[in-house]
């Protein structure tokens, strides 16, 4: 508050964050001549409670004061951690964690948080190990059982999107997507990020091909997951414009726009 009761204030405001979905027609020609795309429009995305918090929470740099670490058991898709941490169940989905591998001259790796358990002795369930050049590692990249980690400030960005074919209306609450698929080749999967320097927007786009028949109604934008690993925080969720009805070997490519301020006052 500054002079007479007056409030000097900014409003950062995000959006309107513009989805668009594309069909590319394999060589089954059941839905439209191989080689054929069908254009299925443009729909603005939802922004649920989880979303918003995620947004806070990164931009913000949220803290995690107990870390639950090092660790007693570690695998590829958890963590099973020490102590008595007291997280509320979830209260890690969105985070990022690093650890490292065997030895100091060997760079970490890092992992998206899904979600986790309380009690005793919670787990951390995570999406698989990356290294740095975005890349999920395979046999020889999960970290030795007993080693230590850090939850890093803040939370990761949301890079993955997955899809649905609910329909379920809307709702601020919404922490998941119903009934997200994970078969025919459309599991959920991280995107390609690209900005261009001082525009205003940036997207994320991923290209699936269906290896059996497939209808999409929804996709939500995650902060992790892979294949089936689900969980994660949901920052944001449409429905395409139009239903995509996919047969096999044909594509969907999902672009995803999201509009933040212009520089300046």
């Amino acid at each position: 508050m500054i002079g007479r009761g007056r409030f000097m204030g900014d409003r950062l405001q995000v959006g309107p964050n513009w989805v668009h979905a594309m069909i590319g027609r394999g060589d089954s020609g059941e839905h439209g001549e191989p080689g054929s795309y069908e254009d299925l429009g443009w729909n603005h995305n939802y922004r649920p409670d989880m979303g918003m918090d995620w947004i806070h929470n990164s931009m913000g740099g949220a803290v995690l004061t107990a870390m639950g670490s090092p660790a007693t058991a570690v695998s590829a898709t958890s963590i099973t951690c020490t102590g008595t941490p007291g997280w509320a169940s979830n209260a890690l989905a969105g985070y990022r964690l690093v650890m490292p591998i065997t030895s100091i001259t060997t760079a970490p790796v890092y992992t998206n948080v899904l979600g986790n358990t309380t009690g005793a002795t919670p787990t951390i369930a995570i999406d698989g190990w990356w290294i740095g050049t975005d890349v999920l590692t395979s046999t020889g990249g999960t970290p030795a059982a007993t080693n230590a980690f850090i939850l890093l400030p803040g939370q990761g960005p949301a890079r993955f999107i997955g899809l649905t074919n609910d329909a379920t209306a809307y709702s601020v609450g919404m922490t998941t997507l119903a009934a997200e698929i994970v078969a025919n080749g459309c599991n959920r999967a991280a995107a390609t990020f690209a900005h261009t320097a001082t525009a205003e927007t940036y997207t994320l786009v991923k290209t699936w091909t269906a290896s059996g028949a497939q209808t999409v109604h929804r996709a939500g934008n995650f902060t992790g997951g892979y294949g089936a690993a689900g969980g994660g925080a949901l920052a944001a969720i449409t429905d395409l414009n139009a239903d995509a009805t996919l047969a096999n070997n044909d594509t969907l490519q999902v672009t995803w726009t999201w509009t933040l301020p212009n520089a300046g006052a």
